[in-house]
């Protein structure tokens, strides 16, 4: 079983394939409610930042390898990560003044939109060490990067429908069928707070999770870790 996570508003969306067929979507609101669940699957892939800087505003060399290869259409969905006491605050303004004691730079508001998200992912990596095996991190348009040859032309924001279209094509190319599979799945989750767009990015990612360990690649190509041993690394699949 392999899995891809991505956000939503209030909680997590989870799709799941095997090697042969697709099993399901389900919403969890929680990140530990879904580990729980999926303690057995093979690989899980989450589209969050895990591997995080202590007391530095350098930009993480996965996030700078993902900016240049999504240059110059996506390079912007690479938010800036911010450092790991800033992340788990309660508010922007303790995450921003936290961010410029502890660095030399300070923290936006796109940064601290998922800092609650990186929080999480956090908390359960650094409390199971079973999750930090199965756990890793990616980026949703570096999947398409990879699965497509080159970044998306169009803007999930600024040409929905086109945006749409032109991933899901995309995803045609990996699985025909998958166009039925995420009808199926948006029903299941009609009453949670996700969008078309969060199913998409969790289509992508479960379908880069799908498949042997030798297809795996990494931004950067040799990843470092984490003051807590945790990988900064961007997983996509060669195809």
């Amino acid at each position: 079983m392999y899995l891809g996570v991505d956000g939503c508003p209030d909680g997590w969306i989870a799709v799941a394939y095997t090697d042969e067929e697709y099993v399901g979507a389900q919403f969890y609101p929680t990140l530990r409610d879904l580990w729980q669940d999926n303690r057995s699957a093979t690989r899980i892939l989450v589209d969050v930042p895990i591997g995080l800087r202590a007391d530095s505003s350098e930009p993480r060399q996965c996030d700078t390898e993902a900016r240049r290869r999504l240059s110059p259409q996506r390079h912007h969905s690479v938010f800036p990560t911010p450092i790991r006491a800033a992340a788990h605050e309660d508010s922007y303004e303790s995450a921003k003044a936290t961010q410029e004691a502890r660095t030399e730079g300070s923290l936006n508001r796109q940064s601290w939109g998922i800092a609650s998200k990186i929080a999480e992912a956090d908390t359960l990596l650094q409390e199971s060490e079973q999750a930090r095996e199965r756990l890793r991190e990616c980026h949703p348009e570096v999947c398409f990067w990879a699965f497509a040859g080159q970044p998306m032309q169009y803007s999930k924001t600024g040409q929905p429908r086109r945006a749409y279209w032109e991933r899901v094509t995309t995803l045609r190319e990996q699985v025909p069928d998958v166009y039925d599979h995420i009808w199926s799945a948006a029903e299941g989750i009609s009453d949670t707070d996700a969008s078309t767009d969060d199913l998409v990015d969790a289509f992508v990612v479960a379908l880069t999770a799908r498949g042997p360990e030798s297809a795996f690649r990494t931004l950067p190509e040799s990843p470092g870790r984490d003051e807590t041993g945790l990988p900064m690394e961007i997983v996509y699949r060669e195809t």
